[in-house]
């Protein structure tokens, strides 16, 4: 069976760090827990989108920008192994910040991951803009990753970038949870999708992703021009392995209708 590209590209460029941290670090000895291929699982999608980031960041110092420093938003990021390989492996990066409603999480592992830090917030929390405003204030690459982001939280994701991001790599999960009239605090969109999908003779899933990627804007004015790609990662470890990748370009500065 051939080896997965992730997994091999992990060992190889993560083998005295991260990879050595996850066997011999006691920091890390939650992470014994996760089964094998859980863990080889999260492994793909970190890397894929750690490699995407990386991607577009170098497309942007090729383009002219001259902002060094790199600030990495992880949304709904769970334990945080996506945080701890893009705090490798992106260039310039000055902190990770992982943001996730869950404060049950055994995160002892960050007290080796001195470039990553936790902030217990719901994405919809206006704080999570503040932080983000204030990091582009700063001068700052703002990087948002969204790995299986589930329903309504992959708009929120597009959301945020819109506002305050210069590149988002976003994997949506699950399409949005069908409320009634009442519970609808975010708005009926990606309702319907399922049975859409079944007139079309198409894949929900896959109507979800390009959905999500049509929602933003190419331009707006002189300040926002964002180019965009979806792309099917087959190294994933899951048939839900499409990537939105979204790259502001032009001014560094938020339009008028951002700020």
């Amino acid at each position: 069976m051939r080896a997965n590209a992730h997994l091999r590209a992990f060992v190889e460029r993560h083998d005295r760090s991260l990879l050595w941290r996850l066997r011999f670090d006691d920091n890390y000895a939650s992470w014994a827990r996760i089964k094998g291929k859980s863990l080889r699982k999260e492994i793909t999608e970190a890397m894929a989108a750690s490699g995407f980031a990386r991607e577009e960041l170098e497309a942007m110092t090729a383009a002219g920008d001259g902002r060094r420093e790199v600030v990495v938003y992880d949304l709904c990021s769970g334990k945080g192994l996506t945080a701890a390989v893009c705090a490798e492996a992106l260039p310039d990066v000055r902190e990770v910040v992982m943001v996730d409603n869950d404060g049950r999480m055994m995160l002892k592992h960050l007290e080796s991951e001195p470039l990553v830090r936790f902030r217990r917030m719901d994405v919809y929390d206006e704080g999570v803009g503040v932080m983000m405003a204030a990091s582009r204030e700063s001068g700052a690459r703002i990087v948002l990753t969204g790995v299986h982001l589930c329903g309504e939280l992959s708009r929120r994701a597009v959301e945020l970038f819109s506002r305050y991001g210069d590149v988002l790599i976003l994997s949506p999960c699950c399409l949005v949870r069908e409320l009634r009239a009442g519970k609808r605090r975010n708005g009926t969109f990606g309702y319907g999708l399922p049975r859409l999908a079944k007139r079309l003779g198409g894949d929900s899933y896959d109507l979800w992703t390009k959905l999500l990627a049509s929602i933003v804007p190419t331009h707006v004015g002189e300040g926002f021009r964002v180019r965009k790609r979806v792309v099917t990662d087959e190294n994933m470890m899951t048939e839900k392995n499409r990537f939105i990748i979204l790259r502001r370009e032009g001014s560094s500065e938020l339009c008028a209708p951002c700020r």
